[in-house]
């Protein structure tokens, strides 16, 4: 009765108390972690039918590649040569995952160095690239290198 009560000097209260309502919306939340843990789908048992066209869910994963400047290649942070490269990649499909490769290279970087990249994932059977853009600033236009 916060809300419209009188103060001795006839003034009316008009601040709401909002801790009582704080504290129960944080005894309902450790309730709902608490229980949530024990609801689990109690649904229908089926068995799938098989079929010969049917396909198989496989895992993707991200080869994040970064070519320097210099050169040098790095695969998730970690530096990497073309060879350890085709190693993690024809690990990675052995494995039966989808590989993505998204490459960042330097804008200074050598042409050939960023081929090099992407034929040695090639060469492993990794042919899904993105290559890591900085867009343009509002108001300019792209400009063609060759005249």
């Amino acid at each position: 009765m916060a809300g419209g009560a009188l103060k001795d000097d006839g003034d009316v209260i008009s601040e709401i108390n909002v801790t009582p309502f704080v504290d129960v919306v944080l005894v309902l939340l450790v309730i709902f972690m608490v229980t949530a843990g024990f609801i689990t789908n109690k649904g229908v048992s089926i068995e799938l039918p098989q079929a010969a066209t049917a396909e198989q869910l496989q895992m993707q994963r991200t080869f994040n590649i970064l070519v320097s400047k210099e050169g040098n290649i790095l695969l998730d942070g970690q530096p990497v040569t073309t060879e350890g490269l085709r190693a993690r990649g024809s690990e990675a499909k052995g494995k039966g995952e989808k590989v993505v490769a998204m490459i960042s290279a330097d804008k200074g970087v050598i042409y050939s160095s960023v081929v090099g990249v992407m034929d040695a994932l090639r060469s492993v059977g990794i042919a899904d690239f993105a290559l890591q853009l900085e867009p343009l600033p509002a108001g300019v236009q792209a400009t063609s290198p060759v005249p």
